[in-house]
């Protein structure tokens, strides 16, 4: 139903022993996909603002991603709606290229497409309505 096949990212996120990673933390590149514990969205330092403003009372975070290993299409799925911006500076947030949700879906919610080079990445999430949230980001098949 999404525009684009989402069946790595359902897997991953049904994966037995999903790691979790606490906001501000790295996301492993052992396994493309974690649960991330986000904070209070006024409790949140993002290393730069996000383009949407957060409603009161949501929940963000931060997340750290070692540089690809080569430039292209990424896309970061979310199993809750939230916002989704990525900067490989910490200053600049990347602009997407294609999005698609399912309000409704009981595994996924939002899959966004960005074009990535080879510097680390930095993920901000703002606008949950949860205080956790799935989270997998890994190259366009």
């Amino acid at each position: 139903q999404f525009d684009w096949s989402l069946l790595r990212e359902q897997a991953w996120f049904s994966a037995a022993g999903l790691p979790r990673v606490e906001s501000g933390g790295t996301l492993a590149a052992a396994m493309p996909a974690a649960i991330l514990a986000l904070k209070p969205q006024d409790a949140v330092a993002p290393p730069f603002a996000p383009s949407r403003e957060p409603k009161p009372g949501s929940y963000g975070g931060v997340l750290h991603l070692e540089a690809p290993l080569a430039p292209g299409a990424y896309q970061v799925t979310l199993s809750d709606r939230a916002w989704i911006d990525v900067s490989q500076d910490d200053k600049t947030p990347r602009p997407p290229t294609a999005s698609t949700m399912r309000p409704g879906c009981p595994m996924l919610a939002k899959s966004v497409r960005f074009q990535l080079g080879t510097a680390p990445i930095t993920l901000l999430i703002s606008g949950a309505p949860v205080d956790t949230i799935r989270i997998a980001v890994a190259p366009v098949d």
